[in-house]
């Protein structure tokens, strides 16, 4: 690995938190040794060196209030908005001046969109063929690479600070960046609390036999497999306990695309009034259950 800029690090690093990021760290390439070859990062640029990983923090208080409509005091309204639409353009604005900036000095860069449908454009036909979703770059995966934290058993990324409470977002870049050490936090679920995420999902999108696997750097992280359309029924609104008004049947079988558009064709209409006047980006997942009542920003 070559010698990385100390000055030109602390200055990318102090912008990006001075624009209002909570949270930086640069990863080297080599910690993506093992990344599946489709989303690596040297193949969307073959120069590549490092990716910055940014966060932004959700309030607690935005999560805190989500629940289910008819609940005394609870609403999901500043979660989709504050906790997600709102923090999800923070990101971008942030990782769009900096791979400006980068590449005023010469360098190259590639940004990607927070997670999202659009995220996943040039993934759509393994929706179809075997109901697999896949972003075209794992912003949680770079987190974890730059040691901003570790995997929780949901699968998320969790931080000293925020638990799972955060957005994410990432640059990769040619620029010669001095990487952070990956973060050593031991991870707190089942010792702590009982695995909370993975049974408290509406929709039982968790599996409780399988994990999956994957290696960052010099450490191996394992979290539970989780059915991504099955996940969508929640993301969608589609059931009680997503904090929509929607309740669907959701089938017991691996779900197909199609169960997933016939089911958003019985949508309550206020929930496609939602969708329709946000059209995701601004206004996201109804349900993160799995985030919003992980307990992690407490134990860790």
């Amino acid at each position: 690995m070559r010698k990385g800029d100390k000055k030109l690090t602390k200055e990318i690093k102090e912008t990006i938190l001075s624009m209002g990021a909570d949270m930086v760290g640069v990863a080297s390439i080599d910690r993506f040794e093992y990344a599946p070859p489709e989303t690596h990062p040297s193949t969307y640029l073959p120069s590549a060196r490092a990716v910055v990983s940014i966060g932004i923090k959700i309030p607690h208080g935005v999560c805190d209030v989500w629940g289910d409509y008819t609940e005394e005091g609870k609403t999901i309204s500043p979660y989709l908005f504050y906790g997600y639409g709102l923090i999800n353009l923070e990101t971008s604005r942030i990782v769009r001046s900096i791979a400006v900036r980068l590449e005023k000095m010469g360098y190259k860069t590639r940004i990607f969109p927070p997670t999202w449908i659009i995220s996943q454009y040039r993934f759509f036909e393994r929706i179809i063929e075997n109901g697999e979703t896949m972003a075209e770059f794992s912003h949680r995966h770079a987190a974890v690479a730059a040691g901003l934290g570790v995997f929780g058993a949901n699968g998320l990324l969790l931080t000293k600070e925020n638990g799972t409470r955060q957005r994410l977002n990432s640059i990769i870049t040619d620029a010669p960046l001095v990487p952070d050490p990956m973060c050593e936090m031991e991870i707190p679920c089942g010792k702590k609390c009982n695995y909370k995420c993975i049974k408290i999902c509406p929709v039982n999108a968790f599996s409780e036999t399988e994990n999956f696997r994957c290696r960052i750097g010099a450490r191996e992280f394992t979290y539970a497999k989780i059915e991504k359309l099955r996940c969508c029924y929640g993301i969608f609104g589609l059931v009680r306990g997503s904090g929509a008004r929607t309740d669907v049947e959701v089938p017991k079988r691996q779900i197909s695309i199609l169960d997933l558009l016939q089911a958003r064709e019985n949508q309550s209409p206020f929930e496609k009034l939602m969708f329709e006047n946000s059209a995701g980006i601004i206004t996201g997942d109804f349900c993160g259950k799995c985030l919003h009542l992980c307990p992690a920003h407490m134990i860790l």
